[in-house]
């Protein structure tokens, strides 16, 4: 895959931008590099790794903890998609409140990968670079300076789509492998000469963030094809989590990617629906009729007087309209409404502050602040409030249709053609469960969430704290597995909204380890490769750093920094390519504690150091999640058509393997 990027011409998200480099180009002065670069990708069946557990303990001296894993088959038909390390310079113009520092002050404060050994060691040997010069650690940074950074980036594997069935080709001109190469590694839902609708695996980001750079959504539909969709020929309409599979809408135009994420944003006509598999049978919430957090309106206390009068049949006319209304809207409790309610909770959440702006007087205050509710409510399909359902009420609709049915009783048919008798007895036999619950970010950092009851939190610690609701309708029912598969539509966009809202009622997402599930869920070979592969690291890495984090995540060490970059110089005739990878933190992880110095620039000790990271990255991806059972099944969305008017588009996937297996079983 190349890319070309002129020098002032590069787009600079977060204040930097990075730049992939080649070999020759390594090999020229630092000053003059460009961006060319061909980038070698691999795809291999998720079996491989199991294969190098396999043979991995072969080799073992414990030959008792091998056997233990030698039967280990992967069920598992998807590919990891694989990018080898490369080259890349990560460039930034100097901010203002660097401006008058030391050089090596900047990159130790501000950027905290590696230890301020390891920033010093670089500055000598000309990997950090001022506007493409090499200076000295206390250079003092001025204004327009631009600040470069070479490394030998690696980025973690990827899942791809259960219909990728591509071999591995990494030449662009590799004619014998030109059929495998367009095969797709993503499926295509939808297109049109404005749209690109796909199913995004889970485990792949949409765009590049933190260790992710090309092992992405859209970097992969740009290397499979370029022609169509490289770079600036696709624009992102809305975000995904990387966990999470399912619909991806894309816009080929910036304009049309503008105006579908102006619609999502206000819920103009937008619904979107997705499938969920969670821990044990829902509903349960509901066998406790007197449940504090059962919401809905006080009514009783409304006719007092006048019974048998006129008036008292128009009062109770008004409260039977009134009974019919959801007591939330969005997550929030509307000023008026605070006290018409019963159960529940009710937090008052302070303005949310934005920048740039000035502060706002105290009526605006007033005005801005909202109620978040914590509570739940049942309605059937048209949205009326269904009072004292009980849990048989919500789970006989699995005994009268099927999944299929359901859904499409629930949120429209994906064949228009498709009809089916007694449609509106049909909806009506459908109950959904309506959940409001805050949500807020605990750690950015770490893009950890949280949800529950908040109502005892400070002002300043309710602060980016944000209502959200979530409903939920049952689907099927596996008692083998003790999971519930679920069809859910969000309200609000909050992030990781239905994860937290799943794990606050009590059924958390079944393999989502973040939030309550269990990694592997159910999956013994999984579990076994998974234990078997952080086995196989720990003794790699022999304690040299947390045993839970991986080598994408786990920072330099200074004890590493001193062991393969501080005592390496860079030798007469020795490319910057090859004195990268010599001194590289992560490629030295990958060959283990035991041979650290052991790449001696040899074509053999290369070949190794090439198989130790194939290796690691694979086994790396076992101990990591390979995506929730959560899927974005289905968008709905307002589009403009030629003639100014307008239309309802609907997309949707199809099933993703894992509700074909709840199906099946709770069929049986």
């Amino acid at each position: 895959m190349k890319m070309t990027k002129t020098k002032r011409n590069r787009k600079r998200s977060r204040g930097g931008i990075g730049c992939l480099i080649a070999e020759d180009e390594c090999n020229s002065n630092e000053s003059s590099r460009s961006t060319k670069s061909l980038l070698r990708v691999e795809d291999v069946p998720l079996s491989t790794a199991f294969n190098l557990i396999h043979s991995s303990t072969t080799n073992s001296s414990d030959k008792d903890n091998s056997t233990e894993y030698n039967n280990i088959h992967c069920k598992d038909q998807r590919r990891v998609r694989i990018v080898h390390p490369y080259p890349y310079t990560f460039a930034t113009f100097a901010k203002h409140r660097w401006l008058g520092r030391p050089l090596i002050d900047v990159y130790h404060d501000e950027f905290g990968s590696y230890p301020r050994s390891y920033y010093e060691a670089a500055i000598k040997a000309g990997r950090i670079l001022v506007s493409g010069k090499r200076v000295t650690c206390d250079y003092s940074i001025k204004q327009g300076d631009e600040l470069t950074h070479t490394v030998h980036r690696h980025e973690p594997a990827v899942g791809l789509s259960d219909l990728s069935s591509s071999t591995t080709s990494h030449a662009d001109n590799d004619a014998d492998n030109e059929k495998e190469v367009k095969t797709p590694p993503i499926e295509i839902v939808y297109e049109d000469d404005t749209i690109l609708v796909v199913d995004k695996p889970a485990s792949m980001p949409i765009h590049a963030c933190g260790a992710y750079n090309y092992n992405t959504l859209l970097e992969v539909l740009a290397h499979w094809k370029p022609e169509s969709y490289g770079t600036g020929k696709l624009f992102t309409v809305h975000r995904l989590d990387k966990l999470t599979s399912g619909l991806v809408l894309i816009a080929k135009s910036s304009s049309l990617a503008s105006s579908l994420g102006k619609c999502i944003l206000e819920r103009d006509g937008c619904e979107k629906v997705y499938l969920a598999r969670v821990k044990g049978r829902f509903f349960d919430i509901l066998q406790n009729a007197n449940h504090p957090w059962m919401m809905k309106y006080w009514t009783s206390h409304k006719v007092e007087e006048g019974v048998g009068t006129e008036e008292s049949v128009e009062r109770q006319s008004k409260q039977q309209k009134l009974a019919t209304v959801p007591p939330v809207s969005h997550g929030e409790v509307a000023e008026y409404d605070k006290y018409n309610i019963s159960g529940g909770i009710q937090v008052e959440l302070p303005i949310l502050k934005k920048k740039g702006k000035k502060k706002a007087d105290e009526a605006s205050v007033n005005q801005s602040a909202c109620i978040a509710a914590l509570g739940f409510w049942v309605t059937d399909c048209h949205g009326n409030l269904v009072e004292n359902a009980t849990m048989q009420d919500c789970t006989k609709q699995c005994d009268e249709m099927s999944t299929t049915e359901i859904i499409d009783h629930a949120v429209g048919s994906h064949d228009t053609e498709k009809l089916y008798e007694h449609v509106d007895s049909a909806k009506r036999s459908i109950h959904w469960l309506h959940f409001a619950c805050p949500c807020r970010i605990s750690s950015h950092k770490n893009g950890v969430c949280e949800a529950g009851d908040f109502s005892a939190k400070s002002e300043n610690e309710l602060e980016g704290t944000k209502p959200a609701q979530t409903a939920f309708t049952l689907l099927s029912y596996d008692e083998t597995s003790d999971t519930s598969l679920l069809l859910v539509k969000p309200d609000t966009g909050r992030m990781h909204q239905i994860r937290l809202h799943l794990q606050t009622l009590g059924h958390p997402i079944a393999n989502d380890h973040c939030y309550g599930g269990d990694l592997w869920f159910r999956d013994d070979e999984g579990q076994q490769a998974c234990r078997k592969s952080r086995e196989w690291l720990n003794m790699l890495d022999k304690g040299s750093h947390d045993s839970d984090l991986t080598i994408s995540n786990a920072p330099a060490t200074d004890e590493e920094i001193y062991q393969v970059v501080a005592n390496k110089s860079r030798e007469d005739g020795e490319s910057m390519d090859d004195f990268i990878v010599k001194t590289c933190v992560w490629c030295a992880r990958c060959r283990g504690v035991d041979d650290i110095n052991s790449l001696d620039g040899s074509t053999e000790a290369k070949r190794r150091n090439e198989e130790a990271v194939f290796r690691r990255t694979l086994m790396e991806y076992l101990v990591r999640s390979q995506g929730i059972w959560l899927h974005a099944l289905q968008y709905s969305l307002h589009v403009k058509n030629d003639d100014k008017g307008s239309r309802i588009a609907k997309y949707r996937t199809a099933f993703p393997s894992w509700v074909h297996d709840t199906i099946v079983k709770s069929n049986r």
